[in-house]
């Protein structure tokens, strides 16, 4: 689908909370879109994974996980509907 056909109904940080709506979504029959996106880019983590390596100890041992930014699109005819039974 065309990206200026979707409208983004939701962003989130939690991988529950996307799951939640799009249930939500699936329960009605309301088509989505999910994208991701990391908020350290490819050549932070790069270095990160290069770092971690040289100093031989495990990838973020004792941090959380790197944070993906997660957004779900609709289509600008259910946005409405999608809007109305989320929120």
């Amino acid at each position: 689908m065309f990206a200026f056909l979707k409208k983004r109904i939701v962003v989130d940080l939690s991988g529950e909370e996307i799951r939640r709506v799009t249930n939500l979504l699936d329960h009605q029959a309301i088509k989505y879109e999910l994208r991701t996106k990391r908020t350290r880019g490819s050549i932070g983590t790069a270095l990160d994974s290069r770092s971690y390596a040289a100093s031989n100890i495990a990838m973020y041992k004792g941090a959380s996980t790197p944070p993906v930014v997660y957004m779900v699109y609709v289509n600008r005819s259910d946005y409405a509907k999608a809007f109305d039974l989320l929120y």
